[in-house]
């Protein structure tokens, strides 16, 4: 397999899940691999168009099974150079599933944790995010970061580096 030298990591990453295994929206499910390296792809937003994930993972912060590989591709994106308009999509949809609850759908499957498991999995790329803060991100990233970071002094001192009091 040659793999595109962007996003290397996350070409890898969305290779190996078996995206039909996931309970993902109607919309969702198979076609999630295409959607992504479409965003990867693409060179403009023109190039992407009907690549968006909304609604492919939750819907209206409604979350799915799918969700849970998704976090770590996104995470594995987000760790190579990005085009701003992809990050944005990235970073968008991660702030969905980690301040979203689990769909009907998977509570009554008992998937009552499931936010809580994509949370975990956000934290493994904790300094990839960490980053990747930036003042055009700052607000939406320090959002995400709030939920994902359990360590409450690393969050104050990198929010004070973002807004001086």
């Amino acid at each position: 397999m040659t793999l595109s030298v962007k996003a290397v990591a996350a070409r890898l990453e969305i290779g190996r899940i078996d995206w039909s295994a996931y309970r993902a929206p109607a919309s969702g499910g198979p076609g999630l691999r295409d959607l992504f390296l479409g965003l990867l792809d693409a060179n403009d937003e023109s190039e992407a168009v009907g690549c968006s994930l909304e609604y492919r993972l939750e819907v209206q912060s409604m979350v799915y099974e799918v969700a849970l590989p998704a976090v770590g591709v996104i995470l594995a994106a987000y760790a190579e150079d990005l085009p701003l308009w992809v990050e944005m999509e990235f970073l968008n949809v991660l702030h969905n599933i980690i301040t979203g609850e689990p769909h009907r759908s998977e509570l009554e499957l008992g998937n009552f944790d499931l936010v809580d498991r994509c949370i975990e999995r956000a934290r493994d790329g904790i300094w990839v995010m960490y980053s990747r803060l930036s003042k055009w991100n700052s607000d939406f990233l320090l959002d995400v970061l709030e939920v994902v970071d359990s360590d409450r002094e690393r969050f104050a001192v990198f929010k004070a580096g973002f807004y001086p009091e």
